[in-house]
Order: C-alpha cells, then sequence, then structure tokens
C-alpha cells in the first residue's frame, strides 16, 4: 500500500485524471500526488535534452538575466559562503551565485544541461550525477538553491533527505515550486499549465510544503508571495 509522502496517510481520495494519470489528495494533510507513482526510470525518459549541449540552451541569455536578478536578491545569504544549486540545468544561477561572491556548484542528472554549464561557465563546479552518488561525497553547504524540482521528483523523501544531508546547521534553502492553492488557479485544475503529469508528479501548498521541510529539519523563515503568479517560493532554515 502506497502512502502519503507528507504524512505517511493511507486515507486517499480521487482528485482529478489527467494524461491517464491519476492525482489522488490525501484526506489527512491534503497534499495532491500521483497514485500509483511512476517509476524513476519512467520518470528520466520525460525529459529530452538534445537539445541541450556544448553552445546549446534554449533561451540562454533569458535564463541568465533572471537568474542574475534572482541571485543579487539571495545574495545576503551565500556571499563568502559555499552554495549550491540543486537541480541546476544550464548552469545560470549557480554562475549568478558567483558572480556575487559565492563559492558555487551545480548539480544535474542531464547530461546534455551540464555540458553546457561546464562549458559555459568554467569557474563553477559542476557534477552531473544521483543524488546519492553526491551525497557520498560528504559535501556540505550554508546555502541552496532548488527552483522548479521537487515537483518532478518522484521519490520526494529522497529529495528531501539529500537537501537535509547537504545543509549545515543553520543553512538556507531557497525552494520554488507550484502552489496548487494560489487564487489563480483555475476551477478546473486539468486546465492549468503546471497540473502536468508525469512532468509534475505531485503539487503544493504552503501547508503541505511547510509540514515536509518541517519533518526534515527545516523551518520555513520566509514567503515570496506572488499575487498574479501561482508558484510557492520560500526560504527555510536548517535547524541546528
Amino acid at each position: 500500500m502506497e502512502t502519503c509522502p507528507i504524512c505517511d496517510g493511507v486515507q486517499t481520495a480521487f482528485y482529478a485524471r489527467q494524461n491517464e494519470y491519476d492525482f489522488v489528495v490525501c484526506r489527512d494533510c491534503s497534499f495532491v500526488f500521483l497514485l500509483p507513482m511512476p517509476s524513476a526510470a519512467a520518470l528520466a525518459e520525460v525529459y529530452d535534452d538534445e537539445a541541450f549541449g556544448v553552445g546549446r540552451y534554449p533561451k540562454a541569455k533569458s535564463r541568465m538575466r533572471r537568474a542574475t536578478f534572482r541571485a543579487l536578491g539571495l545574495s545576503p545569504y551565500f556571499f563568502g559562503k559555499d552554495a549550491i544549486d540543486v537541480g541546476c540545468g544550464g548552469g545560470f544561477v549557480a554562475e549568478s551565485m558567483r558572480r556575487f561572491g559565492a563559492r558555487a556548484t551545480g548539480l544535474d542528472i542531464s547530461p546534455g544541461s551540464i555540458a553546457y554549464a561546464k562549458d559555459a561557465f568554467p569557474r563553477v563546479r559542476f557534477f552531473e550525477e544521483t543524488f546519492e552518488t553526491f551525497l557520498a561525497r560528504g559535501e556540505t553547504f550554508d546555502f541552496i538553491h532548488s527552483s522548479e524540482v521537487i515537483e518532478h521528483i518522484g521519490e520526494v523523501k529522497t529529495y528531501m533527505s539529500f537537501l537535509a544531508g547537504i545543509a549545515r546547521p543553520g543553512a538556507r534553502v531557497f525552494i520554488t515550486t507550484p502552489d496548487i492553492a494560489h487564487p489563480t488557479v483555475p476551477e478546473d485544475v486539468t486546465s492549468w499549465d503546471m497540473f502536468s503529469p508525469p512532468r509534475h508528479v505531485q503539487l503544493f501548498t504552503q501547508a503541505t510544503l511547510t509540514r515536509l521541510f518541517d519533518a526534515y529539519g527545516f523551518d520555513i523563515v520566509k514567503r515570496y508571495y506572488k499575487k498574479n503568479a501561482p508558484t510557492l517560493q520560500v526560504l527555510a532554515r536548517k535547524r541546528v
């Protein structure tokens, strides 16, 4: 029997069907997720990085511009410190953190993305590795950035264990993910572009994200609300 990834509850109700996948909602904590959850191998097949590689990355200039503005706002948390972007894609945020004073690292499982990042941003360390492989390195960080990643991860407990494992006591974690409870989400949730299995396998609310982070030793210390964008953006702190 599959349990809720947030609260381990076993009581679920049908939520919606999309692309032949069924989303359910936990009756205990209201978390929305796919059931059954696709295997890690099946999810890996969803992502085609043939457009990525040395010298090739879609919308690279606009991605760099957005990454620069984000890193500027977050720079007080990583200046002069060890920082990592988990799910770094082409490395734009990792490079931006480096430019604003971080000792920066990027991690992704996409060969094409990492090939691009290593070529474009040679002053940043990049790793094409799984969570398990990277965790075995024993490295820890003062700041962790992970944007639009958690909703893709079938094993969310593995993801959270990884974050907890690389976060130093007092480390900050900045995370973004779609907000299924945002007032701009359509009443017919299947018409929302973020409701897109198997690309997105789970969808959070402020309450479920907070509960998940608390279970792994993090306190949410800041929330960034966007009135016109259905996104959760939070800054968490690893408890000492």
